[in-house]
């Protein structure tokens, strides 16, 4: 396997500050499958530092640095991951442990992932000038730095992750931040009747049940919404017709032909409404998804969430790969998005949140489903 690193120096990358950041898979020495760019690491800015043989002294030096400041990083929000040539697994989890090093680190074995960051394995780090190449990567996925150690003094790069997770504000972090989501913004999509006819529905209406509906299956019923084990979501899917025709009407006439105007984009099909209540503590892991990743849900292209009431705190849209600035609207205000942007809904510090949801696509969305 040593012998393959040298061989991809012909389809090495060539990165540059302001490229996008290659994604990538690898495992960890335990066996788990870590990706770059997996929802569980999107969202903030990725310190990604690639290192030579961890046993060499240099190398080790920068290890070790890297073990200390690992804490002062995911404090900051920025996570930490690291990819070596050293490839003995149960090296690299005796050399953690001693370090106190929690961060994912992962094997480079025939030098692809050097490969894919513009390096050959075994040929770039292995002097005392270049021990470790980091790259900090925007919660964009833009290459923000690149620094060689210990030429470039640990701390150094640690001022950069201070400038990108200085907080909401969009001018932080020297233009690095874009500030807004590529969201559509209604005001008015529904009338403020129609909000509160909405929440006495949920609020009136009989039936619970432990598990969201399965498919076909009718009546209405409220259910836990229980993702990343969150605790403060309950469900209601809307199956009174008379009230789907007066908001079918208002989706129809105010908010489809705006999403053909900004996305050009025809929708033609939608899930089912739902009314969604937020309250209380979120118990779970705070994290942010996207909602057509699974095999089941390739065909939604755009989300709907309305805003039916602004009595509350917290529960902000967040769209963390954009900003930390959580949206809020008037009751009736409508948002639609990219079904594949990261996005979650912030805790509920206060009073109780209502609001309308569903998902968008059209017929030729929904073609691989019928194959």
């Amino acid at each position: 396997m040593d012998r393959s690193a040298p061989f991809l120096a012909a389809f090495r990358n060539s990165l540059a500050v302001g490229d996008f950041a290659p994604d990538f898979d690898a495992l960890t020495p335990l066996g788990h499958r870590i990706r770059l760019f997996d929802d569980a690491l999107a969202g903030r800015p990725i310190w990604l530092a690639f290192l030579g043989d961890l046993d060499q002294p240099d190398v080790a030096a920068v290890f070790a640095d890297l073990a200390r400041t690992e804490a002062q990083i995911e404090a900051s929000g920025a996570h930490l991951v690291l990819v070596t040539s050293h490839t003995d697994g149960p090296r690299q989890r005796a050399l953690s442990r001693e370090q106190g090093l929690h961060a994912p680190i992962l094997g480079d074995c025939n030098g692809a992932l050097f490969a894919r960051y513009g390096m050959v394995r075994g040929q770039d780090l292995e002097s005392q000038a270049c021990s470790a190449r980091s790259f900090l990567i925007t919660a964009h996925g833009q290459i923000h730095s690149i620094a060689d150690h210990p030429s470039t003094p640990i701390e150094d790069l640690m001022d950069a992750v201070s400038d990108l997770t200085s907080g909401p504000n969009p001018t932080a972090g020297a233009g690095w931040i874009p500030g807004h989501a590529p969201i559509l913004i209604i005001p008015k999509a529904l009338e403020a009747e129609d909000c509160a006819a909405l929440i006495s529905y949920f609020n009136t209406t009989d039936g619970f049940r432990v598990a969201k509906p399965g498919p076909g299956e009718s009546g209405d019923y409220k259910f836990p919404v229980s993702d990343y084990n969150r605790q403060d979501r309950i469900d209601h899917v809307i199956q009174d017709q008379a009230l789907l025709a007066r908001l079918d009407k208002r989706i129809n006439e105010r908010v489809i032909p705006q999403i053909a105007k900004a996305f050009a984009f025809q929708v033609t099909r939608r899930e089912t409404l739902h009314i969604a209540r937020y309250a209380g503590p979120r118990q779970g892991i705070e994290i942010g998804h996207r909602d057509n990743t699974h095999p089941a849900t390739q065909y939604r292209r755009f989300a709907l969430s309305i805003a039916l009431n602004d009595d509350y705190e917290g529960g902000g849209l967040v769209f963390r790969e954009f900003s930390d600035q959580g949206y809020r609207g008037e009751p009736g205000t409508a948002f639609v998005f990219s079904s594949s942007l990261l996005h979650e809904i912030e805790e509920t510090t206060a009073g109780v949140r209502y609001n309308l949801i569903s998902h968008f696509f059209n017929e030729a969305a929904a073609q691989p489903q019928r194959r």
